[in-house]
């Protein structure tokens, strides 16, 4: 298959999570993929997206944040670049984190007192990459789609 990919500029405010959510649902719908598989790479763009207007632009929607998503037949990728402040490197070294680092669900004194969005996209998406280059922030959730076979 061959890969297909749109990209959107989005103004840095929370009021854009309906128009990313949307506007992934609208690329994904000719694939015929798995809504709980759509869902999980939805959650966690909203997470990301979030966490990039509270932490890296801090709310000005003077900025924007460029959001590409992707398919290629074997892969759902959504890329979100931000031209404000870099993940922390303290943060990045505890990312991705190990099972057994991860708060237990039923078990509420485990549970961070932030920092939950990085542990959601970290448990709904297959790989994560960040890097900084050329004054941007670049993040790159993937998500493996299941192989359709004969």
């Amino acid at each position: 298959m061959t890969s297909v990919s749109t990209t959107l500029c989005l103004p840095a405010s929370l009021d854009s999570l309906a128009a990313l959510s949307n506007a992934l649902y609208d690329f994904v719908a000719p694939f015929a993929l798995d809504p709980s598989l759509v869902y999980q790479v939805d959650l966690a763009s909203c997470e990301a997206f979030t966490n990039i207007v509270k932490h890296a632009v801090k709310y000005d929607e003077n900025q924007e944040i460029i959001v590409t998503l992707g398919h290629d037949g074997c892969h759902l990728t959504l890329t979100l670049s931000d031209a404000g402040v870099a993940i922390p490197d303290k943060i990045l070294r505890q990312w991705p984190r190990s099972s057994n680092l991860l708060p237990d669900p039923l078990l509420q004194s485990t549970w961070p007192e932030g920092g939950m969005g990085l542990i959601l996209i970290q448990s709904m998406m297959d790989d994560i990459n960040y890097k900084t280059e050329d004054g941007y922030n670049i993040l790159r959730l993937t998500k493996h789609l299941p192989n359709k076979g004969p």
